[in-house]
C-alpha cells in the first residue's frame, strides 16, 4: 500500500502498530510520524503516538497527541480516557475530570460505571490538592 501510495497514512499507522507489538519502539515512532507526514489529521496516528509517548514516560508529548486526536475524532472514547490519565498525572485535575466525563458519556454502561469510580477518586484528589493550596 505504501509503494502504491494507497491509503499511505493508514498503512504506516498499521505498520507502526506491528512494530510496537514486535518491540521495535523507535521504528513504531517513525511509522506514526511517516503517517502524519502524509496526513497531519490522521487521528489514529496521533492516538498511537500519544500511547507511545505515554508508555515511555513522556507525558507532555502524549498529551499533545491525545488532544489532537480528540479534536479530530471526538467520538473515540479511549482517547478521552487516556487524555484524562495523562492530565491527572500532570496534576491538571479539572481538565482530567472533563476528559474522563467525556469518556464516561461515550462508554458502554459497564465501562461508564468503572469510569465513575475513577472520577470519584480524581475529584477527591482535586479537592485534596485545592485544600493543600488554600491559605487556611
Amino acid at each position: 500500500a505504501i509503494e502504491l501510495q494507497d491509503s499511505t497514512s493508514d498503512a504506516y499507522c498499521n505498520l507502526g502498530i506491528l512494530e510496537y507489538v514486535a518491540g521495535n519502539v523507535e521504528s513504531a515512532f517513525d511509522c506514526f510520524r511517516q503517517a502524519l507526514k502524509h496526513d497531519q489529521r490522521h487521528w489514529e496516528s496521533h492516538y498511537n503516538l500519544g500511547n507511545l509517548y505515554f508508555d515511555t514516560g513522556q507525558h507532555g508529548p502524549a498529551r499533545v497527541h491525545y488532544e489532537v486526536a480528540a479534536e479530530i475524532e471526538e467520538e473515540f472514547r479511549n482517547v478521552h480516557f487516556n487524555l484524562g490519565l495523562v492530565l491527572a498525572l500532570e496534576g491538571e485535575y479539572a481538565p482530567a475530570v472533563a476528559a474522563l466525563e467525556r469518556f464516561r458519556d461515550l462508554a458502554p454502561e459497564e465501562e461508564a460505571a468503572a469510569a465513575e469510580e475513577l472520577l470519584d477518586a480524581l475529584r477527591a484528589s482535586k479537592a485534596h490538592a485545592e485544600a493543600r493550596r488554600s491559605p487556611d
